[in-house]
């Protein structure tokens, strides 16, 4: 026993430990991910001879980074990542982690308090990111997030951005040892700052004398990896009339001169132009023959630090005064005077802005170009702040040179003679508040290329490319000779005319007539460059081997027609539309407003602090069923206060449903605890994911939907309150306080102001859908709102009726929901009164009806490509396009407003969703004016539904808008119903003498 004790408590043999190890190591080597990462710039994309293909030439030309582990499962690419601006970069990651579905994915930008999602792809075992023309904003770490399984895989990538500098500013500090002037600019590599000291008389700049005696110039890296750089120089080096700051690097070179007012000169100042908060430094030159004169700034209420240096040069005295601002305070445009008492004042005007702007022509501008000729593209500019531009050539970009012109704008040239045809170059022009591009299309004249093709039917077709566009001929031998002599005019057709990138496309066919013998047939394409023919030769024994059985052809077509119908009608009938959330978040905004990336919260975290308990919910009845799940009412206990219970509404899938649905299901729940809290969203109050299935647990709203409800007050409809109490008898309408009913209803913070620019708009022009507001407007209703409180004895709820105050307030109700879901990022993609509920109160709550809506049987959805849309609501770039953005949800807020004031008539009265319909939004149609909308809401329609994106309004000016709309209103029903109390009053006294029952009843009552 003894022994048999010492066996087994002895340690392992050797053989046992290099086992268990190899076993420990096997494990390891198989979690281990083999990694390759790639970059790749200025790639370009190739369509292929078959529909939907496209390859990347760059595939070859990718740079390896050479990502190696670094720790459990996280790599680094080994190489830093450096682009030039503009160049189109792409991050690539091939991986063996697994084939299968289930993987997951996802790209991240990281930065110092925060990161972003960036839209990537996967094809096989390639992962991708694009990230376009890259500017500094895009420089930064990059994370690629792979997880299968229980195991995440981590890829770390740096990218810096070489960019040229930006144009150098000031700023100025007054001290008692010596006053500086700081010029400061950014750029990476790092530019180098020197001061110059230019001499117009000389036609040269020379180093400032302070140069080299100023130390080394402080620098700082932002969280892009673009360092800022600064040099600053006392203030006596400074009194030349043109000085000069100029940054410098590898990419290019900019410089600035101090805006400088001199008073010894005939020439005017140029304007000033600066944004609100940024820094400005100006200075007033002055020279005389004495030194018994002064001069000072009248900076018109801007509040300035100002310090004078001077000299004594050749006889005469110099001063220049320094004015200088950390920070503009904004307001309206001003002037900045220096005035002298021995000089005529000469003034600077200052023009303000709130952000920087781009004058320039957008237009596509097309060229005709002979080969190897050599031409040159142009586009002249007007920029605030300084731009970065450059030119882009078969996906190449060069950083573009900018030349002054004497009308204080600028222009840039690019000049090649290696253009291919269909060539486009691109003028890409960023300032960091406006981006914008122009493109020049250049074809290349070119003589015809033709081909042809004998048909089974003897009809002869040729094809030809060409630029310009080919005329065409038929010639036939007259003999054996096969020289084609003789014209062609019968029995010649032309197919539709094509346009491709590189040239025009024609066609041609001629019904050969019936012959024998040997003879030729030539098709001639010409053009002003040339002219260019097929030759077709014939013999009688060729002829009749052309002769196909017509019927055995037709029969092989149809036969194809038929399988191609019946796979058409088998895939259609195997078709399942999967849950797809209407509403959808925004990650990313691209440099095109309609370039949106969205948060994929399928990668997500689900925040546990939302979980509700299973067992303190109790199911209840089904309010709304469709394809996916239903809607039931439950009652919840404890879920807003112990011990206390509450009417809530459960979304939930159905038995049969699949793991994508679920996971669309989980997304929106992750969705909505991102959203958070807003009286005018049916918010989310919790959820129930563990042990069972998912439910997600939401405001109840006993009203139902604002369609129906709207459709079940129809007949209670009253355009004013004095309606309503003409309607009633008139003890109510003397118990009824008036002065109460609208002090509760109170309006804050609302001005005649914010309504003015839209007013101004709409009495000059109805068709014109402009919405410049002024500064401030946009923000008018932030710190007090509209506040709705029915509380009253007498509200409209328990009168049970409708009226046009309560048509505005559901409107600006629905508005106030729309922009808090967009501050939030959030696009709705159904927005409609069929998607708004109303709770007590009146209180108008948006939701989404995407999972218990059956729009299998609803008219309203109708089936477009894959999916059922509700055409009717949805903007032309959604419909034709596939575009949904926060605008394309201002024209269904539209759509809205017209169903709200129709009291729910189903929009486009009697017309069917067909090819007429789309011609008609197509061609600008518009719905009339409905019956109880005035013409200020019908005007709001209107703009919502402008064709172009831009022009129509954000939900913050509908709110103001609706706002003031609201405010009129109950100020003008109060003076009425006032007027209509004391009217009653005085009939009432006017009728003392006559003593009845009903007049004992009523003057008590006044």
């Amino acid at each position: 026993m003894q022994a048999l004790r010492g066996s087994c408590s002895s340690k392992p043999g050797p053989w046992l430990q290099v086992a268990v190890l190899f076993s420990i190591f096997a494990v390891t080597i198989q979690h281990l991910a083999v990694i390759h990462c790639y970059l790749t710039t200025n790639y370009k994309k190739k369509v292929g001879l078959e529909i939907g293909t496209e390859e990347s030439d760059s595939l070859n030309l990718s740079t390896d980074l050479n990502c190696s582990q670094i720790s459990n499962y996280t790599y680094k690419a080994a190489k830093l990542v450096e682009v030039n601006i503009f160049e189109s970069v792409r991050l690539s990651v091939q991986h063996n982690v697994t084939k299968e579905e289930e993987l997951l994915f996802v790209w991240r930008q990281e930065r110092k308090n925060h990161s972003r999602v960036v839209h990537s792809s996967k094809t096989s075992e390639t992962i991708t990111v694009d990230l376009g023309r890259v500017t500094e904003k895009q420089a930064g770490r990059y994370k690629l997030l792979i997880a299968h399984e229980n195991i995440t895989y981590s890829i770390h990538f740096e990218i810096l951005v070489r960019i040229s500098p930006r144009k150098p500013y000031f700023t100025a500090e007054k001290d008692k040892r010596a006053n500086k002037v700081k010029c400061i600019s950014e750029g990476f590599p790092p530019p180098i700052i020197r001061w110059l000291s230019c001499h117009p008389d000389r036609g040269r700049c020379e180093d400032s004398k302070d140069n080299k005696a100023e130390a080394p110039s402080d620098s700082k890296t932002d969280d892009y990896g673009i360092i800022r750089v600064q040099k600053s120089i006392n203030g006596n080096y400074l009194l030349g009339s043109n000085d000069t700051c100029c940054a410098e690097n590898a990419l290019g070179r900019e410089c600035s001169h101090l805006y400088t007012v001199d008073l010894t000169s005939e020439q005017s100042h140029p304007e000033v132009l600066i944004k609100t908060g940024e820094p400005l430094v100006i200075r007033c030159y002055a020279r005389y023959r004495s030194y018994e004169f002064s001069i000072e700034w009248d900076t018109e209420t801007q509040k300035m630090t100002t310090f004078e240096q001077s000299t004594n040069e050749g006889g005469s005295m110099l001063r220049v005064l320094f004015a200088s601002s950390e920070k503009i305070r904004g307001g309206q445009n001003r002037n900045l005077t220096c005035t002298s008492t021995a000089h005529k004042n000469k003034m600077a005007p200052l023009t303000l802005l709130d952000k920087g702007f781009i004058d320039m022509n957008t237009t596509t501008e097309e060229y005709d170009i002979d080969r190897k000729e050599n031409h040159c593209c142009e586009v002249e500019f007007k920029a605030y702040p300084s731009a970065r531009c450059a030119w882009i050539h078969q996906a190449t970009p060069t950083l573009c040179t900018v030349y002054p012109k004497d009308n204080g704008k600028s222009f840039s040239r690019y000049c090649s003679n290696k253009y291919e045809p269909g060539d486009e170059i691109v003028f890409y022009i960023d300032n960091g508040d406006v981006q914008l591009n122009k493109t020049f299309i250049l074809n290349i004249r070119q003589k015809p290329k033709v081909d042809h093709k004998l048909s089974s039917v003897k009809n002869i077709t040729c094809w030809a490319q060409s630029y310009p566009l080919s005329e065409w001929t038929w010639w036939r031998s007259k003999d054996a000779s096969h020289n084609c002599t003789e014209a062609i005019t019968d029995g010649i057709t032309y197919g539709p005319l094509g346009r491709s990138a590189e040239a025009w496309e024609s066609s041609s066919t001629l019904v050969m007539e019936s012959g024998t013998g040997t003879f030729s047939i030539c098709c001639c394409a010409s053009n002003s460059v040339g002219k260019t023919c097929a030759q077709i030769s014939f013999s009688n024994h060729e002829r009749n081997d052309l002769a196909l059985p017509i019927a055995t052809v037709s029969c092989a077509f149809s036969l194809v027609i038929a399988i191609v119908i019946f796979v058409l009608m088998l895939k259609k009938f195997k078709k399942q539309y999967k849950y797809e959330n209407q509403l959808l978040m925004i990650q990313y905004v691209g440099p095109s407003d309609n370039e949106y990336i969205y948060i994929n919260f399928n990668v997500l975290e689900y925040d546990l602090k939302w979980e509700f308990p299973r067992e303190n919910l109790e199911i209840g009845d089904i309010i709304g069923s469709g394809a996916f799940g239903k809607v039931v009412t439950a009652t919840a206990y404890g879920i807003s206060k112990p011990g206390v219970s509450l009417q809530v509404a459960v979304k939930m899938l159905k038995e049969n449903h699949d793991s994508s649905e679920k996971d669309a299901l989980m997304s929106e729940l992750k969705m909505m605890t991102q959203i958070g809290h807003h009286d005018n969203v049916v918010n989310l109050l919790g959820a129930c994911t563990a042990s069972g299935p998912v439910y997600l647990i939401f405001e109840y709203c006993p009203h139902g939907d604002l369609l129906n409800y709207l459709k079940g007050k129809r007949d209670t409809f009253h355009k004013t309150w004095s309606d309503v109490f003409q309607d009633n008898n008139f003890s109510f309408y003397l118990n009824f306080k008036p002065e109460e009913k609208f002090r509760e209803r109170a309006v804050t913070s609302i001005s005649n102001s914010s309504y003015s620019g839209l007013l101004a708009t709409h009495s000059c022009d109805k068709n014109q859908y402009s919405w410049d507001l002024s500064s401030g407007q946009s923000d008018i209703l932030q710190d007090g709102e509209l506040k709705y409180q029915n509380t009253g004895k007498y509200d409209e709820e328990d009168l049970n009726v409708l009226t046009l105050e309560d048509l505005l307030s559901f409107s600006y109700q629905v508005a106030k929901g729309m922009e808090f879901l967009e501050s939030k990022m959030c696009i709705h993609r159904d927005l409609a009164a069929r998607n708004v509920l109303i709770t007590k109160g009146k209180t108008a709550k948006i939701c989404d009806f995407g999972l218990a809506r059956d729009v299998e049987n609803d008219s309203n959805y109708v089936v477009k490509g894959n999916a059922r849309l509700p055409v009717k609501w949805m903007a032309p770039e959604s419909i034709f396009d596939g575009i949904y953005t926060i605008k394309s949800d201002i024209w269904s807020y539209g759509i809205l407003l017209w169903e709200i004031f129709s009291l729910g008539v189903n929009p486009y009265p009697g017309m069917p969703v067909n090819a007429n319909f789309y011609k008609l939004l197509q061609s600008g149609f518009k719905m009339d004016q409905p019956f109880y909308a005035t013409d200020e809401i019908y005007f709001l329609m209107q703009s919502c539904w402008a064709f172009e994106p831009k022009k129509r309004p954000s939900f913050t000016e509908l709110v103001s808008f609706l706002g003031y709309q609201i405010s009129n209103t109950e100020s003008v029903l109060y003076k009425n119903m006032k007027n209509n109390t004391d009217t009653s009053y005085t009939t009432m006294t006017s009728r003392k003498e006559e003593k009845t029952d009903h007049q004992s009843l009523l003057v008590p009552l006044i």
